[in-house]
């Protein structure tokens, strides 16, 4: 369920900092969720880590 979690995080961050290349008028806010979701992303899958031992 982390895995889950963590690996959609991951892509909507990465989608949405895509879509900040292309639409200039909203790339301040597409870039600040992109960041907060890549980091959330990132620390979902550090604190599934320790499940998989």
């Amino acid at each position: 369920m982390i895995a889950t979690l963590s690996l959609s995080s991951l892509l909507l961050g990465t989608g949405l900092s895509f879509a900040a290349t292309r639409d200039p008028a909203r790339s301040e806010i597409c870039e600040i969720w992109s960041g907060r979701l890549l980091i959330a992303g990132l620390g979902l899958l550090g604190a599934g880590l320790p499940l998989f031992r």
